[in-house]
């Protein structure tokens, strides 16, 4: 438990030191440590911003995917307790804290904007495009793009491709 707390001390001050002037070395050291810690990656993330904030109930409860791209101020949750608290307010008995344990997938290739809220069980998938500020709950298909809060589905990631790289050599769908 101690020696996990200074591996942590060790990490964070390691991300810290190198994030402003080596962003891609602050994503290694990120993977190395959350990775060792028992996060799920599925081959090695594009970027992974310094500020984020990964819920450390469960490392092993987020499964990243390969070559994800995320922004800086995201907040990833495993873990939802409002049922505790709201059970008090009717003095119902608690042996343990009512509460919800969901993991989170985020598949590869997606892109997470910045302020982005992942909540407990949601599901990205492959090549999601996820907007700025935007609270995701459920499942979000291959190649949505997805915005707001709660998040909707606004368009297809592989049309806003070609809208910008009309050359791009993407299957039909």
């Amino acid at each position: 438990m101690k020696a996990r707390k200074i591996e942590k001390i060790i990490c964070f001050s390691t991300v810290a030191l190198v994030a402003n002037f080596k962003p891609r070395w602050a994503t290694n050291v990120l993977y190395y440590f959350f990775k060792k810690w028992g996060m799920k990656f599925n081959g090695k993330p594009n970027y992974i911003s310094s500020k984020i904030w990964f819920d450390g109930t469960d490392y092993s409860l987020i499964s990243i995917g390969k070559d994800v791209t995320m922004s800086s101020y995201i907040r990833v949750l495993t873990h939802d307790w409002a049922l505790h608290t709201v059970a008090k307010a009717f003095d119902v008995p608690q042996d343990k804290p009512i509460g919800r344990i969901k993991g989170v997938t985020i598949e590869d290739y997606a892109f997470i904007g910045t302020g982005t809220i992942l909540m407990p069980g949601c599901h990205i998938g492959k090549g999601a495009i996820i907007a700025a500020g935007t609270v995701v709950r459920g499942k979000v298909p291959d190649f949505a793009i997805y915005a707001g809060s709660p998040g909707e589905i606004i368009g297809d990631s592989r049309k806003y491709l070609k809208k910008f790289v009309p050359d791009a050599n993407i299957p039909n769908f």
